[in-house]
């Protein structure tokens, strides 16, 4: 009897083995297929990007199609119509029950000025002309929050990161329109609107008050009995996706290497202070402030990948306003996003060891 009891016992124990071995290498290959998805996206969007400026180049196009047009048109139907209904769906039915979430868009200002801080203080160091002194500052500024940052969250760590990864970007404009220009325009030649103009510009622009609707709404319908619908919910991870793509064609199409070969020794120091130092700072003070015990770690993993994104095309418009080096704030944003090849596979690594 004792015997059959230690067989059965045996048995059991084997058959948990077994289904423990299962479901450790089908996570594996889940999260292998979850990266390799997230390169794709990447890579189609700025290849699609590539192909149309190739085309452009070697074939007369329509005098009717306009290409400027065709980009801001996407651009347009992912800030517009994708991007709200991809909000809505996330606050719906994120726990935003914690008063510590006031902590994410402080850090998503503290992240801007942290990038801004460093790059200014090497180009300081380095004795750079005033012109690429503000190229080097908004580039360390800005960070790829919406196509990237947005995606590799929903990607690494599930849809519910994006109410969180939204809250992070909550005040990321209004930092960007009220100091980090006028700063970028100190180090430049042309004088532009004044900061009351600047301010009204924020309330003006549609994108940035669609977005903040587009929570307001989801805030509210978090609170409402009313249930997030089930579609509404199985089809933000494909929203997220299609709007990366969206956003990385026009990023593919801009793109201009030839500035790398001239600036790459000044770009590439943009990668530890990105890269590194910023989002150890960051994640760093997060884990100390607590908020690594929140939301079983969702928080401290989306303020790890948001930390560490990329300067976003939006970093070249300063210095197009500003006649800074535009040279240089290119080969920045190629050098950076170029740069992600190695720090995604890091970072999930680093976000699954999190779990």
């Amino acid at each position: 009897m004792t015997c059959n009891i230690v067989t059965i016992k045996n048995a059991v124990y084997n058959i948990k083995q077994g289904i423990h071995h299962v479901t450790s290498a089908e996570r594996r290959i889940t999260l292998i297929a979850s990266f390799i998805y997230a390169i794709s996206i990447i890579l189609i969007g700025l290849i699609i990007g590539r192909v149309i400026r190739i085309v452009a180049e070697k074939y007369r196009l329509p005098e009717w199609f306009s290409l400027n047009y065709f980009m801001n048109a996407l651009i347009r139907v992912v800030l517009l119509v994708l991007n709200p209904i991809i909000l809505i769906s996330a606050f719906w039915s994120a726990n935003l029950t914690n008063v510590r979430l006031i902590y994410l868009p402080v850090f998503g200002i503290v992240t801007i000025f942290l990038g801004a801080i460093l790059a200014l203080l090497y180009s300081k160091w380095q004795r750079l002309p005033k012109d690429q002194i503000g190229s080097m500052f908004v580039s360390g500024a800005f960070l790829n929050l919406g196509s990237f940052g947005l995606l590799f969250c929903v990607l690494f760590i599930g849809e519910q990161a994006v109410a969180y990864a939204a809250m992070f970007r909550l005040l990321e404009e209004f930092t960007y329109y009220t100091i980090i220009y006028p700063i970028a325009k100190s180090y430049g030649t042309i004088e532009e609107n004044a900061p009351a103009s600047r301010v009204m510009r924020i309330i003006k622009d549609p994108f940035i008050m669609i977005t903040f609707c587009s929570i307001v709404i989801g805030a509210v319908l978090n609170l409402s009995p009313i249930d997030r619908f089930e579609w509404l919910g199985a089809s933000n991870s494909t929203l997220v996706a299609l709007a990366s793509i969206l956003l990385l064609i026009p990023i593919g199409f801009s793109m201009r290497i030839a500035s790398v070969k001239k600036y790459w020794k000044l770009s590439i120091w943009l990668i530890p202070i990105k890269f590194l130092a910023v989002p150890l700072v960051i994640t760093g003070s997060a884990y100390l402030l607590g908020l690594g015990s929140l939301y079983d770690g969702i928080l401290l993993q989306v303020l790890l990948i948001m930390s560490a994104m990329p300067p976003a095309v939006a970093s070249l418009v300063p210095p197009r306003l500003y006649n800074l080096d535009m040279e240089l704030a290119n080969s920045n944003w190629i050098v950076a996003t170029s740069s992600l090849i190695v720090v995604l596979p890091i970072l999930f690594v680093l976000v699954n060891w999190m779990n």
